[in-house]
């Protein structure tokens, strides 16, 4: 245990993936400001009516409207800075208070993806999140950062797994599936509204299934909640993560909990920066396409990418992938290795690794 938190103190990484974070972050509050403002001025101000505080020494002491519109701006401001990298932490800090003092006005306005978004927002503002991507960033090579303030954001994404995982195990109604069936029937137009067939729908819909669907996505929470942290299974937790949240996104309402949870994702990538390497034969087109389609969608920076002068190894191929540890992936096992790194790619790294898993072509050596 003293060397677990011995490494804690001490491990260090690029900073560069959490200038992404503070982004997508940043974007959120953004939306969640701007939600804010529409429903007050579509709905009025909660604090001219009824409203339950979470304290009671907020009872009947929320803010003036006038108060209450500058508070808004103030978000608002506040999260286009952390967007552009403008003192990108102190106003993480800043936001995340703010909206928390928002949350405790009222108890009816509370959502847990609301308050998971602060959690985060406040974590963040402890990591060099505004060494990348930010207007402020000084020129040069980035300085490592200290991850103890990551590997607290992954603990806090283990724990919102943990608890709803937890809490749906010893609750009769969402074992059995009555809370999901009960969902799928509410939701099941804005599933077709967005393009699952209406038959797979009401498939979903039947008693059996969603019985079935209940306990899958029980054991998928409770899953990821450990599979996370072990580094042979964190690459298909993450893939089946990310399928678990985009099906909630199609099948339900969730507000930005399902981007919020994928953006997060990121925080366990490990912290480099063009580890690996891909060559493209500039003499093929579909060589060509690939290396400048991963070279604008790598945005982990994942990859070195180069052209190359074909020779009698490398003249065959399109690509090929130089992993981190010297070996090298051509054909079905490159695209895997591309598909594994470039996030919009991700949802086709487990057919492709599965593919790949059944054949040796197209695996070279670095002595070959």
């Amino acid at each position: 245990m003293r060397d677990f938190f011995g490494r804690l103190r001490t491990e260090t990484g690029d900073p560069y993936v959490l200038g992404l974070v503070r982004v997508c972050v940043g974007a959120f509050l953004f939306w969640h400001a701007l939600s804010a403002a529409r429903e007050l001025s579509a709905l009025g101000y909660f604090g001219d009516g009824f409203y339950v505080p979470f304290l009671d020494a907020l009872s009947g002491r929320a803010p003036a409207r006038g108060v209450f519109v500058t508070i808004l701006a103030l978000r608002i401001l506040l999260a286009a800075m952390i967007v552009v990298g403008l003192a990108a932490r102190p106003a993480l800090f800043a936001s995340a208070l703010v909206g928390l003092y928002v949350l405790l006005l009222d108890r009816l306005q509370f959502h847990h993806n609301r308050y998971t978004l602060l959690v985060f927002a406040f974590l963040l503002s402890f990591t060099r999140c505004d060494q990348s991507l930010s207007v402020a960033a000084t020129p040069g090579p980035r300085l490592e950062s200290p991850l103890w303030a990551v590997r607290l954001m992954q603990v806090q994404v283990s724990l919102v797994y943990l608890a709803s995982g937890g809490s749906k195990l010893l609750d009769r109604d969402w074992r059995e599936g009555l809370v999901l069936g009960d969902r799928l029937m509410r939701f099941g137009e804005q599933a077709v509204a967005r393009g699952v067939p209406a038959g797979f729908v009401h498939f979903l819909q039947e008693p059996q299934v969603s019985s079935g669907l209940a306990k899958l996505a029980i054991s998928t929470e409770l899953f990821l909640c450990v599979a996370l942290w072990l580094r042979k299974s964190r690459v298909f937790a993450l893939w089946w993560g990310v399928m678990f949240h985009l099906t909630i996104e199609l099948t339900s309402s969730v507000e930005i909990f399902t981007w919020l949870m994928l953006a997060l994702y990121a925080l366990f990538v490990t912290h480099d920066v063009r580890a690996r390497k891909l060559f493209y034969n500039p003499r093929r087109m579909k060589g060509v396409a690939l290396g400048w389609t991963v070279r604008l969608l790598d945005w982990f920076l994942r990859f070195d990418v180069r052209a190359w002068t074909p020779d009698e190894v490398q003249g065959g191929h399109s690509i090929v992938v130089v992993r981190r540890d010297g070996s090298l992936a051509t054909g079905v096992r490159a695209l895997a290795m591309i598909a594994r790194t470039v996030p919009l790619f991700f949802p086709l790294w487990g057919p492709l690794a599965l593919v790949a898993s059944f054949t040796r072509k197209g695996d070279l050596h670095t002595a070959a």
